[in-house]
This record gives C-alpha cells, structure tokens and sequence, in this order.
C-alpha cells in the first residue's frame, strides 16, 4: 500500500519575496543612483514612439556602452582592435576623449577607487548616454542584469499603468520633450557615435523583469506619479536638473514605499521617519537612529512572513537595498558607521523639484508638514511629532529647533526665501 506524500511547499526566491511584498524586485545590488538609470533605460530605449506603452509586454533594444566604459575604465582596452579602427591609433585623441568620458561617471557612492568598466555607468546627460549593463565573458561582450536588478522596471510599469488619463498622458509628454535641448548638442553626437562601436541589441528584448512586476497597489503610487509630472513640468530648471531629480525622486520614493508596505504586511501601524537635520540633540539622534533599525527590522519581519526560509543572503539583499539607497541619496547621513535619517541639500532639492509646482512657492511651515509629513512620512518639525506622538517621549522644543536648522539649510541653498521674520516661502532654485 502506498501512502500519499504530502506536497513540498515551494520555497519561494528572494526576487519573488521582493515582489510580493513590494510589487517588483529590490536588491541591494540596484541600491544608489541604478533604479532611476533603469527606468530611464525603459523609457528611451523602447520599441516605437509611445514613451509609456500601456500594453503588456515590453520590449527594450539595450546598449552596452562598452566602447566607451572600457576605453576610460578597462587596461586591456589597449588590445581592442576598434581601439585603432575608431581612434586611428591617434593616442593624443584617445586621451581626451578618455578624460572627458570620466568626466561623465555616474556617481558611486561606495567607491574610493576607480571601478571595473563593467561597474561604471555614464549619467545619462543625453538621451545616447543612456545605456544597460554588460559584461565580458570568454572575451565576449554580454549585455545582462548587473545593477539594473528591477528598482527601475517598477516605477516604469508604475507610470505606463496610471490610470489617471490626464496625468498619465502629461507625463509621455514629459518625457518626450525632456531631452529636446540636448538633441543636437555636441555631447549627444559624440554620444551617439560612440554608441554605435559597442554591442548592442540587434533585436527587441522583451524584458521578463518587468513582465512579472505589480502595479496599483496603494495610493502612495500616485505620490510617485504626481511627483514625476512635477519634475518634468518644472520651467526654470535645466535637462540635467530634471534627470537628476527624476533619478533621486525615484530612489527616495522607493525606500518610503519598501518602509510602509514592510509596515503594512507586518499589519503596524504608521509611524513616521525621524530625520536629524543639525538639532543637535543627542537624543533626536537616537531617535533617528532607532527609528532606522525599526525599519530595518521590520523589512527582514515582513520577508520572514512572505517566506521564512528564504536564505540570509537573499533576505539581507532585500533590506540593504534600504539602506544603501537611502544613503546614496542624502536620506542618511553616511554610507559606513552608525547612520540616522537626516536630508541632504541635493535630496531637499529632488523633493522640492517634484512636490512644489512650476513657479509656485508654499510657506515653509506647510512644506515641512503637509509635503514631508503628510505627503511622505518624514517628521521634521513639532506639527508632525504632535501629530505622531513623538512629543510623548521627545521634548517639543527639539523638534522646534530641528525645524528652525532644516530651515537654514534651505535658506542656505536657495530653495526657501525669507521675506520676513514670519514669512518664509519654498520654492525650486532658479538656477536648477
């Protein structure tokens, strides 16, 4: 007699944890500046015209840019052939297009040396700039995931699934005419030419990332949705000012939602995200500092709950991607040590860029409690510690003064104007 067996559970990977808990995959190795890069990858390097395809399959021609990112970043480039073919062996040519190409570094923000090519990226200053990752192989040149881990392939299928027309119809446009000054620049011709010596797609790739990645899942979308169509409709500021901030907006945008849907599955409820902005209390630090951990804990709780077998590896890869993101983008105060919340200018400036509209200012008070605290869940002043309880464990007059620093801050940098002693006013810089 033969008894029946009962089924093994599936035990479930660390990208489809990612998923269920997050709508798409957060790694730690798309930390940084890389899931705004991949977003871009998608919407630029599409097949055919419409910038945010609502269909469901997507298909991408991906670029290595490995001509480039090896001739800056790569010894054995010197045994290229296209090395003499393209540069014609002139070693004085070769060598200022070698400097100006590093000029063009992404950012790596847990770098102290230079890095291999293939962990090199170009900021996409142009539209040719834009590029996937690669590898070399057995001499062969692959273009895969490295860093691009799926961070950017969820805000895509984010933005392409809006079900706001309006809106959704506003941000293509956006994104059409966001490169249009740099279209016959000199930086985007040279660019493009050196785009067409590396390897690249010689077909459309339909990209499965993407494919198995969930949108619409809570109303905190919108508050990316809405933060993107102001960036991209912001008049005074530059391409480079809207990439920049598109980029930071996505990262920063991505930790908050990884925290509340953590919270959410663990069934807690909100709690804000304690920043230091100079107050100088020890015990704000380690407020801030505690509330990190709790965060931290809770996303491992949250992936236990999902699939507690999951392997330590993978499920510390999905909390890193917090953290590392986080402090990549000014939302911590260092990379390595003990770390707090805090908020750099340049992540001021991202926030400023995608939540006050075009020519409009709102008065700091307001900015500091209906942007940062009822929009995203950051407590910087004594409103959002009244309305979260802080001030039940924390003196107000902390929070007062935490206020009054951030406040400094942004006087200092041009994002708010004082026009008195009562009036001080929040608006982008001019010159972004």
């Amino acid at each position: 007699m033969q008894l029946d067996r009962p089924e093994e559970k599936k035990v479930l990977k660390g990208p489809e944890v990612s998923r269920e808990l997050f709508g798409g995959v957060l790694d730690f190795d798309a930390a940084g500046h890389y899931p705004g890069l991949e977003l871009l990858n998608f919407i630029y390097c599409g097949v055919g015209e419409d910038l945010l395809p609502q269909g469901e399959a997507i298909e991408i021609l991906r670029r290595s840019h490995d001509f480039g990112r090896r001739l800056v970043w790569d010894e054995r480039f010197v045994n290229d052939p296209r090395r003499h073919t393209v540069l014609l062996g002139d070693e004085s040519a070769e060598e200022t297009l070698r400097e100006l190409l590093r000029c063009l570094q992404l950012e790596i923000p847990s770098g102290s040396k230079d890095p291999k090519w293939s962990r090199a990226h170009f900021f996409p200053y142009t539209p040719s700039l834009i590029h996937w990752d690669a590898r070399e192989r057995n001499n062969k040149i692959g273009i895969e995931r490295l860093y691009l881990r799926g961070g950017g392939a969820l805000v895509y299928k984010i933005l392409r699934s809006d079900e706001n027309a309006t809106r959704y119809r506003c941000i293509r446009e956006g994104f059409r005419k966001l490169y249009a000054a740099t279209t016959d620049s000199p930086l985007e011709m040279l660019a493009a030419f050196i785009n067409d010596q590396s390897k690249q797609d010689s077909k459309p790739v339909e990209d499965e990332i993407e494919k198995q990645t969930r949108s619409n899942l809570d109303e905190f979308e919108n508050v990316y949705r809405d933060g993107i169509l102001n960036i991209l409709e912001q008049r005074d500021a530059t391409s480079v000012a809207k990439v920049r901030a598109i980029m930071g907006w996505t990262a920063i945008w991505l930790v908050l939602m990884q925290n509340r849907r953590a919270r959410g599955r663990l069934e807690l409820e909100e709690s804000p995200i304690i920043c230091d902005c100079g107050a100088n209390s020890a015990q704000l630090r380690r407020a801030s500092q505690r509330c990190l951990q709790e965060v931290l804990d809770n996303i491992i709780d949250a992936v236990d709950r999902v699939e507690p077998n999951l392997p330590k590896a993978r499920r510390n890869n999905i909390r890193s991607f917090f953290w590392a993101t986080a402090a990549a983008n000014g939302f911590l105060n260092a990379w390595r040590g003990r770390k707090h919340f805090t908020l750099s200018v340049d992540a001021l400036e991202m926030i400023v860029l995608a939540t006050i509209p075009s020519g409009k200012e709102l008065p700091y008070e307001r900015f500091v409690t209906e942007v940062l605290y009822d929009r995203l869940g950051i407590a910087i002043g004594r409103g959002a510690a009244e309305a979260s309880g802080l001030v039940n464990s924390i003196d107000a007059s902390i929070f007062e003064e935490n206020e009054a620093q951030l406040a400094h801050q942004m006087i200092a940098a041009g994002l708010v104007t004082q026009y008195s002693d009562a009036t001080r006013m929040v608006s982008p810089r001019n010159d972004a």
